[in-house]
């Protein structure tokens, strides 16, 4: 049996707990210091400021590649494998573009993957186990909480992990195949992979506790776990199972949690100016990276390479395109048209200027100087897709047009409602999922739990830059190599492997 072990340098982010700026008030901000794990979990306020840590490092450099910082840097490489989203010249991200990472078990930029998502994992768990060492009888909530929130970043991280290193969940299989080793304590030490079935089985677990949990949890800002997030991460992880009937039923649920809480759509008159500050001037985002100004991660920022206005060499000479054809797929009306400049000759900063057409104009950085703004992790537009996307696929039209019709109000004054049913349905909310999420992370995990091919053909792709146009819907690039080191470790410290 292959065994496999996380990366070794994770387990020194005992330090994760590098953390940033803390008042007396642990539920202000976001500390500084360098805590240790044992002083941590001494107290609750203690614990938070840790799980603070967590949401800090979800925009991170500790990998030291540019390009890659945390999740909002693997949310543009997800994208640049799908075929929504090309760009010519500027060689950031162009190797995800070609799929060369998908393949390399050597590739930092896999490795990266990898090593960042079990991080995140070892800490949850040491939390965890901090909770239950000091705190397992305890009647503050905070407790509580704390725990709901930990068991979704571990939940997360394994779906992302499961869906990069392990073939598609298929809701008509026994899904025996490998998945990624589920990682419940902060043990270092081999673990067999589970299956893929097993994988999904305690995700799911992991999420339904938490979701009751953190009921009547208010957090202290978007940039924490909700139990409106908790189900959104509840209604992804079923619509990857293809488990539609609990997938509507989650995403509706978590639309209704985070509206009572005061979440709103993003209106029409927000479409321009709702990114980078989605925290402060929308009620879009559900999870996000919040990000001041004084706390920019230079070159690992996702502004840095998702700014159009920023002047960097990645957008002077690269600023991301959307698809041709999923560009058209918008009607005349569609307001998200302003997103993207068809012609590649608008107004733009002359230093940004390559007259590539079909030139994003979405994420706007705060500065052209300083690649700084929020960046949203689950927004409740994807709820009301995922929500509409799901009923149209249990065979539910009326719920899923319900929803789709109250989204797209929001982005076409023109829309009258659909017409469609069944398959049509689907596909109509799919191609409004491909436009509203463009450069979000969402295209190649869509196409994988879909089963899916990688269509480029006929678009605005440049095949001498992104190395191929066509993909496969079965080809092997779709599951990425264990990292060799992983497999060298393991070769080292088990008999079991092979």
């Amino acid at each position: 049996m292959k065994q496999f072990k996380y990366i070794l340098l994770s387990i020194a982010i005992v330090g994760m707990f590098n953390l940033t700026g803390c008042s007396e008030d642990f539920l202000d901000t976001v500390p500084t210091e360098s805590v240790s794990a044992v002083t941590i979990s001494e107290t609750l306020d203690g614990l938070y400021i840790a799980l603070n840590g967590i949401h800090r490092n979800m925009v991170s450099q500790f990998l030291g590649v540019q390009g890659m910082g945390g999740e909002p840097g693997f949310m543009i490489c997800r994208e640049a494998e799908g075929d929504d989203f090309t760009w010519d010249t500027q060689t950031w991200h162009q190797t995800y573009l070609q799929w060369a990472p998908n393949k390399s078990e050597t590739s930092s930029y896999n490795i990266g993957f990898w090593r960042t998502y079990y991080q995140f994992i070892l800490n949850a768990n040491l939390i965890l186990e901090g909770l239950d060492k000091n705190f397992a009888d305890s009647s503050d909530p905070l407790a509580k909480y704390i725990k709901g929130e930990a068991l979704c970043i571990r939940a997360w991280a394994h779906f992302n992990l499961v869906q990069l290193y392990a073939k598609r969940y298929e809701a008509s299989d026994a899904n025996a195949q490998d998945g990624v080793p589920y990682r419940e304590t902060s043990e270092i030490a081999p673990m067999a992979r589970h299956s893929v079935a097993d994988v999904y089985t305690k995700i799911n677990a992991d999420l339904d506790n938490a979701i009751t949990l953190l009921n009547g949890y208010k957090p202290y800002d978007v940039t924490h776990y909700s139990q409106a997030a908790a189900y959104g991460l509840k209604a992804r992880v079923t619509l990857a199972q293809q488990n539609y009937a609990a997938a509507a039923e989650a995403a509706a649920t978590a639309i209704n949690t985070a509206e009572a809480a005061g979440a709103k759509l993003m209106t029409k008159d927000q479409l321009m100016n709702g990114f980078t500050d989605i925290t402060s001037k929308t009620g879009e985002a559900l999870y996000a990276a919040k990000t001041l100004n004084d706390q920019t991660v230079y070159f690992y920022s996702f502004y840095a390479y998702m700014g159009w206005n920023f002047n960097s060499s990645s957008n002077r000479t690269g600023i991301k395109c959307i698809s041709s054809t999923t560009y058209d797929l918008m009607s005349a009306t569609d307001l998200r048209r302003q997103w993207w400049d068809p012609t590649g000759t608008a107004t733009v900063p002359a230093s940004n200027y390559n007259k590539r057409a079909y030139q994003h104009r979405k994420f706007t950085a705060r500065s052209t100087a300083d690649p700084v703004g929020d960046v949203a992790f689950m927004r409740l537009s994807e709820m009301y897709l995922t929500a509409a996307e799901a009923y149209a696929r249990a065979g539910n039209d009326a719920s899923a047009k319900q929803y789709l019709n109250k989204f797209v109000a929001e982005r076409d004054p023109a829309y009258t409602g659909s017409s469609n049913t069944g398959a049509a349905l689907a596909e109509e909310v799919m191609n409004h999922r491909r436009i509203e999420l463009w450069g979000e992370g969402f295209r190649w995990f869509d196409l994988k739990r879909l089963h899916l091919d990688v269509h480029r053909t006929g678009t605005n792709y440049n095949i001498s830059f992104a190395g191929f146009l066509d993909k496969d819907k079965d080809a092997q690039e779709w599951v990425y190599e264990i990292p060799k080191a992983e497999r060298d470790y393991n070769r080292l410290c088990s008999k079991n492997y092979n």
